[in-house]
């Protein structure tokens, strides 16, 4: 349990270091409110980490994120094979031989 509190102060500390690096090398001050709000939400998210991590709700939100994009995918690859058929069916040939090679 230190080991975690210890890893997440370390975390904070080198997010205020690369913080700091970055608007002092900024070039002018106009983007300054961007990277500042930008930045106040990845703090956010770094300080509530150890309550997601506990809660497991970080392991859920990456499982939900993986099922989403397989889920994703698989329309995808069948909005594609529907095309493909359509076509098949309107010009009468075949998009696909024996090989996997397109005609």
């Amino acid at each position: 349990m230190t080991q975690q509190i210890y890893k997440w102060m370390e975390n904070l500390a080198y997010f205020f270091i690369f913080l700091s690096a970055v608007l002092n090398f900024m070039p002018d001050n106009s983007y300054r409110k961007y990277v500042q709000y930008f930045m106040g939400i990845l703090l956010m998210l770094l300080l509530l980490s150890p309550i997601l991590q506990f809660l497991n709700i970080d392991e859920r939100i990456e499982t939900s994120f993986y099922d989403y994009l397989q889920e994703e995918e698989s329309r995808q690859l069948q909005q594609w094979e529907d095309y493909a058929q359509e076509l098949e069916e309107k010009y009468n040939v075949k998009m696909y031989q024996e090989e996997g090679m397109t005609q």
